[in-house]
């Protein structure tokens, strides 16, 4: 398990460094300075590595990132950093067009990472198939123990149907990707009726064969409807082709349907944080929200439990990266964009000043929502809800 949250951590650092890389190579094509190429972020010292392309590149000892300055962007470098600056040469004046390649090339080489992941995973293991990742490991309809005076006992999902090794596809429509989902999504329908799509496998003349069920279940006031859930111990796979062709249609068919999962969870999100929620759509609430902590713990639990795991977490945190560096908030990616269609719109660029605060101002809320993470991880750690040490993801939903 340790080796495994070494590889997520460097796995991690390189989805950072392609994201850089992609606007220091995009600004290099394009005629702009880049002074600075930082491998990890600039606190405390650094070791210079060697100069090329003009560009010097240091490591520092705060690996988990990475960073290029290009001041012609108009991007957070201040004026003393300007100073510091070697070679820097007298400053030139760059097209909307060309500023705004550049402050999209960090995204673009994000989502080139991953659709590269699900390339090579198509290609040597198959696509994903469409059976759920999420299994049906206990009824809870009586007690396990007579010494479990606490526990009340939950029969809904029982008398219902449902059986144990049931697998879970999708709750209302919704595709289902974890077990913190169904239980987000059950308690967001308390006594409302839940639609429930199965896999089960039956055994006829000594074969398997698999099936699909519809449940239909109405979970209690607390929104439970007494089953245990975990992860499938493998997920499944479709036999590769041998046409390189349908890997290439294959691997982008792929990596839409996740990135339009992620954008779904992302306007849930917002939409929750506004005061809607669709019917029968899960509530994401502000627990929910986490960071770094979960993201290596949840990765390294997955390529635990099943190695080839690695392409699908690569691929969806690098375009996670992506989205939320497309977020038009000043001092991401997005926020530079923004800046430049208003500058498009106006004719003319903010004042230097103003675009400096709203920079500021981003940081403040991206260092607030860091620490807010930060602490719903270790809240997290400490509740049990990310397991760092038994390789398991278990999660058990009781009244």
């Amino acid at each position: 398990m340790i080796l495994n949250l070494v590889v997520v951590l460097l796995i991690i650092s390189i989805m950072i460094i392609v994201h850089e890389f992609g606007h220091w190579i995009v600004a290099r094509k394009l005629g702009f300075q880049t002074p600075i190429f930082g491998f990890g972020l600039p606190f405390g010292g650094h070791i210079k590595l060697g100069n090329w392309k003009e560009t010097e590149f240091r490591f520092h000892w705060f690996v988990l990132g990475g960073y290029v300055a290009i001041p012609e962007l108009g991007d957070e470098t201040s004026e003393e950093s300007l100073k510091e600056m070697p070679n820097l040469k007298p400053m030139k004046h760059f097209a909307v067009w060309k500023r705004a390649c550049v402050a999209s090339a960090g995204v673009a080489f994000n989502i080139l990472f991953a659709y590269l992941m699900c390339l090579i995973m198509v290609a040597t293991i198959g696509p994903p198939s469409d059976a759920g990742n999420v299994v049906v490991t206990q009824l809870m309809d009586k007690s396990l123990s007579p010494n479990q005076k606490d526990f009340q006992p939950n029969p809904i999902a029982k008398n219902a149907g449902f059986l144990e090794g049931d697998v879970i596809l999708k709750i209302n429509h919704i595709k289902v990707k974890d077990p913190n989902q169904v239980v987000t999504i059950v308690r967001s329908n308390a006594l409302k009726q839940v639609v429930f799509k199965i896999q089960r496998i039956k055994i006829v003349n000594e074969n398997e064969k698999k099936e699909i069920v519809r449940l239909k279940v109405v979970p209690s006031k607390e929104g439970t409807i007494g089953i245990g859930l975990g992860f499938a111990k493998t997920a499944e796979y479709k036999k590769p082709s041998r046409n390189p062709v349908k890997w290439i249609i294959q691997a982008a068919l792929v990596l839409t349907d996740w990135t339009v999962s992620m954008l779904f969870g992302l306007g849930l999100l917002f939409m929750n944080l506004f005061g809607f929620s669709p019917g029968g759509a899960p509530k994401i609430k502000a627990d929910d929200l986490h960071g770094i902590i979960a993201i290596v713990s949840v990765f390294a639990q997955a390529i635990t439990i099943d190695p080839k795991e690695i392409y699908r977490w690569s691929a969806l945190i690098s375009v996670n990266l992506a989205i939320i560096n497309l977020l038009p908030i000043p001092a991401l990616d997005g926020g530079h964009l923004l800046f430049m269609f208003i500058e498009k719109i106006r004719g003319k660029k903010l004042a230097e000043s103003i675009q400096q605060k709203a920079i500021q101002a981003g940081f403040m809320v991206l260092l607030a929502l860091m620490f807010f993470v930060l602490f719903n991880d270790i809240k997290g750690l400490i509740s049990g809800k990310f397991d760092l040490l038994k390789g398991k993801l278990k999660h058990v939903q009781k009244d």
